[in-house]
């Protein structure tokens, strides 16, 4: 599965360096992910499609929380997106998916900051979180800056930033949120 593809078949808006950097963070690349909110830990992840849509159907019955695919697509945005669990185990539709909830904070947080490395992190925040705040406070927004290439440029960052609704951001500056 060549993922750097993926990215930008399935989420052109989004910059691909970010879609990557989240990845790593949130599935180490593997599509059949499930993650559960709580206690619980899976003792083996799914190793197929089939069995991660039989595997989820379950632990949602079962009323887990869970996070699914290469995005970690939590459950709780099926709803909002017109997903099936079957459907967000595809892994251009599950990119599709975390793209679209990463640029709609994006929006959200460029709205009140205006837009840029500030409120791309803060989007990413929120991707975690589902606040603006918490994904700095629990280490999420350190460890997907840290995944960034590190051959990207900040001059390269303002060309993307143009052509990108959301982009890659640039060294970090301190804390910030």
């Amino acid at each position: 599965m060549d993922l750097a593809q993926l990215y930008e078949q399935c989420a052109p808006n989004v910059a691909p360096q970010t879609l990557a950097a989240i990845v790593r963070v949130e599935s180490g690349g593997n599509p059949w992910r499930i993650g559960i909110n709580g206690d619980y830990v899976l003792p083996r992840q799914p190793v197929n499609q089939a069995e991660a849509i039989s595997k989820a159907n379950r632990l949602i019955n079962m009323g887990y929380n869970i996070d699914m695919g290469l995005m970690q697509v939590n459950i709780k945005n099926l709803n909002a997106l017109k997903l099936s669990v079957e459907q967000v185990f595809d892994p251009c539709i599950n990119i599709k998916a975390g793209a679209r909830i990463l640029q709609n904070f994006y929006l959200k947080s460029a709205k009140d900051i205006g837009q840029g490395q500030h409120a791309l992190r803060r989007a990413i925040s929120a991707y975690n979180t589902g606040n603006f705040i918490n994904g700095f406070t629990n280490g999420y927004v350190a460890k997907v800056t840290k995944e960034r290439p590190v051959h990207a440029q900040s001059d390269e960052l303002v060309s993307a930033m143009l052509a990108k609704t959301v982009v890659v951001w640039s060294p970090l500056n301190g804390n910030e949120y």
